[in-house]
């Protein structure tokens, strides 16, 4: 009897171990495609970078920035609370397939008048804010035909690089951003400098 009862012993210990094998090899394959699933997606092996007449801007190094959830792509320096500085107007660059000094001036007065909106208590400091138009499209309306994205792809859009560095010249954020809306650049551009003004002041 004791020998039958030391046998079952053994025999049920090894059961508990291949299924305990069994549940860990299920969890593993789960976590793995979970994982990859879940990666963050960085600029420099998207389609969009790849593609031939991929516009750089005023952002030199592309390697860092990720996909964001309220912009497009985007990187920061660790640690660093960008709603804690004020923030500047520096350089701005039209690299667009449109030539235009009203959009430039355009995208120089709202980013100004974004700036000036900000609400900044105890400012750590100030930021100068250097940016480039990457690429602009006017109102299309041909484009209405389009099945199911028409009414948005006929509408004005602008993307914007954006590059915040501090008063040593230390790059400390950079973002590139893009929008369509309405029937004027000037609207696209203001959605689009919002929404970076917006996300700035919340981290």
């Amino acid at each position: 009897m004791t020998n039958s009862g030391s046998e079952m012993a053994v025999d049920l210990t090894r059961v508990r171990t291949l299924l305990l094998g069994f549940c860990l090899a299920f969890v593993m394959a789960l976590m793995f495609p979970l994982a990859a699933f879940c990666a963050t997606e960085r600029l420099v092996d998207s389609d969009e970078y790849k593609e031939k007449d991929f516009q750089k801007g005023v952002i030199t190094d592309y390697s860092d920035m990720v996909r964001g959830d309220d912009i497009a792509w985007i990187w920061t320096a660790p640690n660093q609370k960008l709603a804690q500085y004020k923030l500047k107007l520096g350089t701005v660059e039209n690299k667009s397939d449109i030539h235009s000094k009203s959009l430039v001036e355009t995208v120089k007065s709202s980013f100004k008048d974004a700036f000036a909106d900000m609400d900044v208590k105890s400012a750590k400091g100030t930021l100068t804010a250097d940016t480039c138009i990457v690429w602009a499209q006017n109102f299309s309306p041909g484009k209405a035909w389009i099945p199911f994205a028409g009414g948005y792809q006929m509408q004005a859009g602008i993307g914007i690089e954006l590059v915040l560095r501090d008063d040593s010249g230390k790059t400390v954020a950079k973002f590139r951003h893009f929008a369509r809306q309405g029937t004027e650049l000037s609207g696209a551009a203001q959605q689009v400098i919002g929404e970076l003004t917006g996300y700035i002041s919340k981290h």
